[in-house]
């Protein structure tokens, strides 16, 4: 029993010297109550926290702040923070008034160091004090070993942030070796994670939701190198984005990545786009073992792929699912160079999706029909397929469609079925190709396939 007693004494005990070792910004003046100004009282504590390294604690309260809290270049003697700053997660609530972000760093005018290196970031909650007049949670340009874990950002602008302008010195944007994790975004005005220039960068298990737009990297303006080398997107749920045409990925000019195991919900921007930008073509990067779920109006239009590729290099899709009737689409000459797809699978079980497709989309669903070859042709829409290697892939209903051609359109058939015609005619000023089965059996409902009358647009005979 005495030994018992002294081995709790003694846990006791290094927890109250722990806890000792922390700043805690009530200890330096704030008051937590959502009314006072505490940026300056937390602030002493930061700068406290610098000198040798140490945890600034935040108990739970709504910290009003006034003022971005900064953190400046190291004062140790490794040039590394080692500084964390931890709150008790949704009690802990940082709260920007009038102020362009919560938390920024700065660099230090004796070292003339990285504005922050070596720093964790846990269990804290950023939003804006007034929904009206937003903030943005982390500006983290010029950050290195950066670790932000377990955090929500709510009712922001962005919620972690590195887009200063490369043309000016003063401000510096790339950020090395930053982990963001386990963290919350939802109802932010802009994208939650917006970052121009990166260095091995991991995104993982964290939720976006009800935003507008999820995850930029890169911008289209810049003309330097590569926007980020070595990135990871890994077992992240994005869903409910706002129809702002924000995807809930983009990416412009990476180098060596991967997207992989994240699950896409009803995002009407659309779900991942790989961009090329002035300096250059993504490259050497895998998408694989997502999950998309496009929205009903993106399933019916029967033309939607969730991937959009624009200019990419030595890129691999596979092992992914969507319910939608497509998986990639793309508008650039050439898509891409050496990119493979295989063991995807699509199971869009209502409809082949013409109906709600307005004329043009049509039009460019039959070219991309025409241009490949049975079950691999609907994965796919683009007029430029050369370079993209296919195989293996399974569409549900796809698989048991059959694409045939007849003299008129046929009395049976099953659901989803296309059948071109072998002699397309003029009919109210459109030229029918075929027929597309809506309904099957024995009498089966066909709808014509027509399109703007062009010889070369025509199908060939068999």
């Amino acid at each position: 029993m005495w030994k018992k007693t002294c081995l709790a004494l003694f846990v006791l005990s290094l927890g109250v010297l722990h806890a000792a070792d922390d700043f805690n910004v009530k200890n330096f003046g704030a008051s937590g109550d959502g009314t006072a100004d505490d940026a300056p009282a937390i602030q002493k504590a930061i700068d406290a926290a610098l000198t040798n390294g140490g945890a600034v604690y935040f108990p739970a309260g709504r910290y009003r702040l006034k003022s971005t809290l900064t953190i400046a270049g190291s004062l140790t003697s490794d040039s590394i923070n080692w500084l964390t700053l931890r709150g008790d997660g949704g009690g802990s609530k940082l709260l920007g008034d009038g102020i362009e972000y919560i938390l920024a760093g700065r660099a230090n005018p004796d070292t003339k160091s990285l504005y922050m290196n070596g720093a964790r970031i846990e269990n804290l909650t950023f939003s804006s004090y007034d929904f009206k007049n937003r903030c943005s949670g982390i500006d983290a340009s010029f950050m290195l070993r950066m670790y932000i874990t377990s955090c929500n950002f709510i009712r922001l602008n962005s919620g972690i942030a590195s887009v200063r302008e490369r043309a000016k010195p003063e401000e510096r944007h790339s950020i090395w070796i930053v982990r963001i994790a386990d963290c919350i975004f939802s109802r932010n005005s802009d994208w939650p994670i917006n970052i121009r220039r990166a260095f091995d960068l991991v995104i993982q298990n964290n939720v976006i939701e009800h935003g507008n737009g999820g995850i930029q990297i890169g911008f289209e303006e810049d003309a330097a190198d590569a926007a980020c080398n070595t990135l990871r997107i890994e077992n992240n749920v994005i869903e409910g984005l706002n129809a702002s045409g924000k995807a809930a990925v983009r990416l412009r000019c990476v180098v060596g990545g991967r997207i992989v195991g994240n699950y896409f919900e009803a995002n009407p921007g659309g779900d991942v786009e790989i961009m090329p930008k002035k300096g250059g073509w993504t490259r050497g990067f895998v998408i694989a073992s997502n999950t998309f779920q496009p929205t009903k109006k993106q399933q019916d239009t029967g033309i939607y792929g969730p991937i959009k590729l624009e200019k990419a290099i030595d890129t691999s899709i596979y092992n992914n699912f969507t319910t939608g009737p497509r998986l990639l689409h793309s508008d650039s000459k050439p898509l891409g160079r050496n990119v493979v797809m295989f063991g995807n699978t699509m199971n869009n079980p209502h409809s082949m999706g013409f109906e709600g497709a307005n004329e043009q989309e049509r039009k460019l669903y039959e070219q991309a029909v025409r241009a490949n070859e049975m079950n691999c042709n609907r994965f796919i829409l683009s007029d430029f397929k050369e370079a993209v290697g296919i195989d293996s892939n399974r569409g549900i209903v796809f698989g048991q469609n059959a694409i045939a051609y007849a003299d008129a359109a046929p009395k049976t058939g099953t659901s989803g079925d296309i059948v071109f015609s072998r002699k397309p005619e003029m009919k109210n000023g459109k030229v029918v190709i075929g027929w597309y089965c809506i309904a099957g059996g024995k009498a089966a409902k066909w709808l014509p396939v027509s399109i703007d009358g062009a010889d070369d647009r025509l199908p060939s005979k068999p």
